[in-house]
């Protein structure tokens, strides 16, 4: 989520995200070759091809690792950017583990001029409970999709809702302490994020203002102290 939703539900998530700790294994997932048609992202060691505030972000046990103390908070939503050219269509593939807070994948992504690291566009949520999996627009109409919900805007901006299935069935193949998978697909206006190969949310974005190329950014969120990981970063472009 991003630094508009700080009111209502949002302030019960923050804090029970905060006190969330892991009771699965931290051992990350192996270091993958990257799929036929894709390229790697992230080589393992070193955050080369990419850009943020090195107070938030470093390279543990061979993870992309964000980290917020109370000594370090984070003044508001910043990104680690991926400094490549802009894609349109494409398939990106990311491990992640949230061990607490509140992070995304952004994509279709463009640079905030008045923040800095900061970021607009399309992200795939990361946090405990009910965001994990949502679609969500920064500069693009906050929260997009909830999970289990296919999101339409016609060319007019109006929005309609379609649900595809049960937020907590689906919750159940995801993992929110532990490692899973990210799938973001973007086709022409159709966007699909899918964790472990389930789908968790959809949009068809008609709207004039709908990005159609735009970079990567993986976000960190202001509030409580907060830490997670990503591994195995993969990109296939379609276009």
């Amino acid at each position: 989520m991003k630094r508009f939703v700080f009111v209502g539900c949002a302030l019960v998530v923050f804090a029970i995200i905060a006190s969330a700790r892991s009771e699965e294994p931290e051992t990350p997932p192996a270091t993958k070759e990257a799929p036929k048609g894709f390229v790697s992202l992230f080589d393992g060691k070193s955050l080369e091809g990419w850009e943020g505030d090195p107070i938030f972000w470093t390279v543990e046990n061979g993870c992309i690792t964000g980290r917020s103390t109370d000594k370090t908070p984070v003044p508001y939503s910043e990104y680690l950017v991926w400094q490549g050219e802009p894609v349109g269509d494409f398939i990106l593939l990311a491990d992640f583990r949230m061990v607490s807070g509140n992070s995304g994948i952004e994509y279709r992504a463009w640079k905030d001029a008045e923040r800095n690291f900061g970021l607009n566009g399309y992200q795939a949520d990361i946090a405990h409970g009910d965001i994990m999996g949502i679609l969500y627009g920064e500069a693009l109409g906050e929260i997009i999709a909830w999970r289990g919900e296919k999101a339409t805007f016609d060319k007019d901006g109006n929005k309609s809702i379609e649900k595809f299935g049960d937020a907590q069935e689906i919750a159940k193949s995801i993992r929110m302490s532990g490692w899973n998978t990210y799938r973001i697909e973007a086709r022409g206006n159709l966007f699909t994020e899918y964790i472990n190969d389930v789908k968790t949310s959809e949009l068809v974005d008609e709207r004039p203002i709908a990005p159609k190329h735009g970079i990567f950014g993986l976000q960190i969120h202001p509030g409580p102290p907060m830490t997670f990981q990503y591994k195995n970063i993969f990109l296939k472009k379609l276009d």
